[in-house]
């Protein structure tokens, strides 16, 4: 306060004030306890200064401190705050309704401590350092009064809770210091003008308040009372009403710091008075969020998407109060509210509020739960209504409800084929590409020339539409690369493919301009059940409507921005190994969608990519070279069984990973052979085995023993036709024919085959001559 003002004969506060109790037989009784409090510190006063000398000696002590300040104040206020003097504070007609005193004993004592704290903050210096202090001594006052005194020196748990109270005092004064700076500017403009008279009461009483309203929130009561005191009382009716009481109680504190007559102190009780009168409220109820478009956290509950239901719930008859979530078609979502329990944590046992919550959290949405449990109306609308419900202890209701709404920012940024194989549990990162889109189906590998089809669409919050996509191919040999989270950038690296990108812009065609809302609306990519294709590049299609002018229908087309889908070679991406032939590894798609507002959303797809060809060769028949003459028995006569030498092999996509029917996708070969002239083959083998056998490299092996009998048609042990066959002593040329496949599915119709492999041979049915 300025010099000026201090010289002032107080004013009282002027305007309307609410109805007068002072001359109520307790209001009188409060006042002459506060007087008779006040007395000892009165005289002490006179006392000093009708002796000049005593005050002297005082002074030269030692300037008195804050815990001299402290204790003159415990006096005072200990004489003053009786549990009589708390009781005729109240309202007659809500005496009873807290229970008996001795159960909310715990609050008066905080109130007590609620006085000296403003009593110090505002007869001090008004720095937030000198504020910082006074805060500590009535922390240290709280825990004391509360009987969970402080520990010296402070727990860890202890120190975590003051350190929240001074952020939280950094919060709350913030506003007004820079109030403060602008009224510096204010007064340096009207310097040399008439001071305004104004109350000793007054000035600064509104700012000071705020600070205090700002300071004392859910989160600082529990550092202030002590998590597992909060959590006690937390519970019981009163205590919504003691918060309101203890900030009555530091602007009462305040009032009397500032006080120089006994008149001002008592326009101090009168207005403690009146803010304990303005503390018994109506039921109310607000809700300050959520609204507009949320995502929902991960971090609050483990394997759970919530999002806070943030506002306010309380009142002097408050009971408890509900939250009901509706989908977009108003129907009401059971079990997808959260609810705070005595320690403002996720309780799922809890069905309702149970405590009055002034600026805090009310509960939490499960927010994956919401949506799935609207379903399919999720297409048309994404909007929530969110509804506060209040009830009084006698089971009445406030009306009207509190309601909020909320949008979802839904995206159905999928990939769900790579080729003609599916991804069946799409959403999982994880899922490999099966060959059908059943969970039992075989898992799939793919080469050659292929699409990329899924979904890649933006909707949901307001103003929210697809930007553009891309899709890249990384080389993931550990299968490792993680679906990057929404909302954040990813940075390409230098061995990733780009294997499409598109962006929704204007687009002029034929002369006309197209917006790129239009663009988008006539190229939405969000096929159900059936998948878009995604790889693709713009160009233009034909739109055409039949317009029916007297009684002729007369087509007019016009053309029209146009996604149009583009194959990408994937024998183009990076070997994995140098001794591959193609573009063979294993790689992780990522689909990117950035939307209109600049967020990001991905999928990840992984897929093992085959473009090796199988190795198939025919190296001999018994050792003999084509064309050869071949016996079909041994000098004795006995048949022979000979070997027939050759390749029946694929590499593996990944050498130190023996795993089938990825990595390992050989399928397998046959051998057949043919009588010249006969009509069809004759099958020696199909075999699912490579040759050479895993592990050996690509080399020679035995497709199949061939035991010569089979073409005798004496004894025809196979059953075959008669023009496969040789009668005793007769010779023809016969064909083997080598065919092996693998089961990469290639330019999304074919596999990798090897075609005939043909080996001719003269065989003679007769014993070999000596």
């Amino acid at each position: 306060m300025s010099q000026d003002n201090a010289e002032m004969d107080p004013q009282e506060p002027a305007g309307p004030a609410p109805q007068d109790e002072t001359n109520s037989k307790d209001f009188q009784f409060v006042l002459k306890a506060l007087v008779a409090a006040y007395e000892p510190l009165l005289e002490h006063e006179l006392k000093a200064a009708r002796n000049i000398d005593e005050l002297n000696r005082e002074a030269g002590i030692a300037p008195p401190g804050i815990g001299e300040d402290i204790a003159r104040l415990n006096r005072v206020f200990e004489t003053f705050f009786t549990a009589e003097v708390a009781i005729r504070l109240l309202p007659e007609a809500v005496r009873g309704r807290f229970g008996p005193a001795e159960e909310w004993r715990w609050c008066m004592q905080h109130i007590r401590c609620c006085m000296i704290f403003g009593w110090l903050v505002c007869r001090g210096p008004r720095t937030f350092r000198a504020s910082s202090r006074y805060l500590y001594q009535y922390w240290i006052c709280v825990r004391q009064a509360l009987g969970t005194p402080v520990a010296v020196p402070p727990t860890a748990d202890q120190r975590r809770d003051f350190d929240t109270l001074v952020k939280a005092l950094a919060t709350a004064y913030k506003p007004y210091l820079t109030g403060e700076l602008k009224a510096v500017e204010l007064l340096q403009g009207v310097a040399g003008q008439t001071a305004v008279r104004v109350s000793e009461l007054d000035e600064g009483d509104e700012e000071t308040a705020a600070i205090f309203d700002r300071l004392f929130t859910q989160e600082t009561a529990r550092a202030l009372l002590g998590r597992e005191v909060f959590s006690t009382h937390s519970k019981e009716p009163f205590f919504w009403f003691c918060r309101c009481w203890c900030l009555c109680a530091i602007r009462f504190g305040c009032c009397l710091a500032r006080a120089r007559r006994l008149v001002s102190v008592r326009w101090c009780l009168r207005y403690y008075w009146d803010c304990l009168r303005h503390c018994l409220q109506p039921l109310h109820c607000r809700i300050t969020g959520p609204s507009g478009c949320i995502r929902g956290l991960s971090d609050i509950m483990a394997g759970k998407i919530l999002e806070p239901v943030a506002g306010d719930a309380y009142g002097t008859d408050f009971g408890h109060y509900l939250i009901e979530v509706r989908d977009p078609a108003n129907t009401l979502l059971t079990n997808v509210v959260i609810y705070p329990n005595g320690a403002d944590n996720p309780d799922v046992t809890l069905t309702q509020g149970n405590f009055a919550i002034a600026g805090g959290t009310l509960g939490w949405i499960d927010v994956q739960k919401a949506a799935h449990d609207a379903g399919v109306i999720l297409l048309t609308s994404t909007t929530f209504t969110v509804t506060l419900r209040v009830f009084g202890t006698n089971g009445g209701e406030l009306q009207p409800p509190c309601t909020t709404t909320y949008s979802l920012s839904a995206d159905e940024a999928y990939i769900k084929r790579i080729s003609t194989p599916w991804s069946v549990n799409y959403p999982d990162p994880s899922e490999p590409l099966r060959v059908a889109n059943n969970a039992l189906s075989a898992l799939a590998t793919i080469g050659g020339w292929m699409h990329v089809r899924g979904d890649a669409f933006v909707y949901g919050c307001l103003g929210e539409q697809i930007q553009q996509y891309t899709i890249w191919a990384i080389p993931d040999q550990p299968f490792s690369f993680p679906q990057p989270p929404p909302y954040t950038p990813v940075v390409p690296g230098a061995n990733w493919t780009q294997i499409a990108h598109i962006e929704y812009a204007a687009q002029t065609v034929d002369g006309t301009l197209y917006t790129a809302d239009q663009v988008r609306a006539y190229n939405m990519l969000n096929g159900n059940p059936d998948p878009s294709i995604l790889t693709n590049i713009w160009g233009t299609r034909a739109e055409c409507i039949s317009v029916a002018i007297d009684f002729i229908d007369d087509l007019i087309c016009w053309n029209i921005p146009s996604l149009i889908p583009s194959e990408f070679n994937s024998n183009l991406l990076p070997k994995m190994n140098a001794a591959d032939e193609g573009g063979t590894g294993k790689f992780t798609f990522l689909l990117q969608i950035i939307d209109t507002d600049g967020n990001q959303f991905y999928d990840v797809q992984r897929a093992w990519v085959d473009n090796e060809p199988v190795h198939a060769a025919i190296t001999g028949i018994a050792s003999l070279p084509p064309c050869a003459d071949l016996y079909t028995q041994y000098h004795d006569g006995t048949f022979k069984t000979v070997n027939i030498q050759g390749t029946a092999w694929d590499r593996l996509i990944d050498p130190a990973d023996p795993t089938k029917p990825t990595s390992d996708n050989f399928a397998h070969f046959t051998v057949n052979f043919q009588k010249q002239g006969a009509i069809g083959f004759a099958l020696l083998i199909d075999s699912p085995n490579p040759v050479p056998a895993r592990p050996l490299p690509l080399g020679v092996g035995t497709l199949t023993p061939w035991n010569l009998q089979t073409v005798d048609a004496a004894t025809n042990p196979l059953g075959l036709p008669a023009d496969q066959l040789l009668a005793p002593g007769q010779e023809c040329t016969y064909v083997v024919i080598l065919q092996v496949w693998d089961s990469t599915v290639v330019n999304e119709g074919t596999d990798h085959e090897s075609g005939y492999i043909l080996f001719p041979i003269k065989i003679i049915n007769g014993p070999e001559p000596l």
